[in-house]
């Protein structure tokens, strides 16, 4: 008699594992998405220190970065502009009223298909207040904090994530 397993039995155990599969790769992609945009979280964080220390001082927020008392990595002459592994920040506004900032996901500084770009924006307003957003689009000159709920495309469902289920896509 020959020990071994059947064909059934194989085909079994290929195919419990291949549903086991599909279901965690999706939700490690979420986790590795989340971890990458704790970094654009962090700087936004850093960002803000620095606009509101350079507006106490001054009485304005500033979209030049190297006059910042922060250190942001990538921060070479005057610039508005940074660029790391995973995103590429850009300070929009930055005056009296308020300085607004987006970091866009990237690739070594190259942007991603459409359908996987998102974006970290952030808001600070002349009283201190910080809003920070993830949405499928860059913050504008004018952006406020969306009072709508995000849509159904997968930018759209990695901020719904990144923002721990917040319909909004705003981030604590």
């Amino acid at each position: 008699m020959k020990k071994g397993f059947t064909l059934i039995e194989l085909l079994v155990v290929v195919l419990i594992i291949g549903i086991l599969s599909a279901v965690a790769l999706p939700q490690y992609t979420k986790a590795v998405e989340k971890s990458r945009a704790t970094e654009a979280i962090t700087l936004m964080g850093n960002l803000a220190t620095g606009e509101k220390v350079y507006q106490m001082s001054t009485g304005n927020y500033t979209t030049d970065l190297s006059l910042l008392d922060v250190q942001l990595p990538g921060v070479t002459g005057t610039t508005n502009t940074i660029t790391t592994k995973n995103f590429v920040f850009t300070v929009v506004k930055g005056d009296g009223t308020a300085t607004i900032a987006t970091a866009k996901r990237a690739n070594n500084g190259t942007a991603l298909a459409a359908a996987n770009t998102y974006y970290i924006n952030m808001r600070l307003d002349s009283d201190g207040t910080m809003s920070r957003w993830c949405s499928a689009s860059a913050a504008t000159n004018s952006s406020t904090v969306p009072t709508a709920n995000l849509g159904t495309s997968a930018a759209e469902a990695l901020c719904k994530s990144i923002a721990n289920g917040d319909a909004k896509g705003l981030i604590k």
